[in-house]
């Protein structure tokens, strides 16, 4: 009685034809309610976390190859010279003053006071050159732009005439103003 190898194995019943094919029979079931949670919850996350920012865009002068005179040059022109040191203020010809760089920052309060006492000398004055040494970064150009372009003027001067005229018993506030001072900035290299 010899008995062949094939015909004493079996195969387990879910592999059998019936047991395979009644398995993948049944309909899948796809749930999108919890899928549909996820998401819900993800993009209220994603939008309480986003960071929306402003973006300014400021005209500039930039020297041309080619450029042409247009016109006979300004009587005053501020540049601003930003080196590692610090800052030189000059009118293309000649020193006017020198910036030292104070804990190891660039005095913009000091820039924009120099800018102002400049303004006040110069009122028709409108131009001004901001010119950067090389490996300066962007963000000091900016901000040396920003001084030069406006500051801030507290009016204590004009509410403390008046002052002397009014009431004591009510509390005088200084208030203060944005003073534009060289709104057309040229920016290129320092020399």
């Amino acid at each position: 009685m010899q008995t062949s190898f094939a015909h004493s194995f079996t195969y387990p019943a879910a592999l059998e034809q019936g047991g395979y094919a009644s398995r993948m029979r049944k309909p899948v079931e796809l749930m999108l309610v919890p899928m549909i949670d996820i998401f819900t919850v993800l993009v209220t996350f994603l939008l309480m976390t986003a960071v929306f920012s402003r973006i300014t865009i400021l005209q500039l002068e930039l020297p041309s190859a080619n450029a042409t005179s247009a016109g006979p040059p300004p009587a005053f022109r501020l540049e601003v010279i930003v080196r590692h040191e610090g800052l030189e203020l000059t009118n293309g010809k000649e020193l006017i003053a020198t910036l030292p760089m104070v804990n190891g920052q660039y005095d913009l309060k000091a820039l924009s006071g120099m800018a102002l006492g400049l303004k006040r000398e110069y009122p028709a004055a409108n131009d001004a050159s901001v010119l950067m040494e090389r490996d300066i970064q962007y963000d000091h150009l900016i901000q040396v732009m920003d001084a030069i372009r406006s500051t801030q003027v507290s009016d204590s001067d004009a509410v403390g005439a008046d002052s002397s005229a009014s009431d004591q018993r009510t509390p005088v506030v200084p208030t203060s103003t944005r003073v534009p001072l060289f709104a057309n900035v040229a920016v290129g290299e320092a020399p």
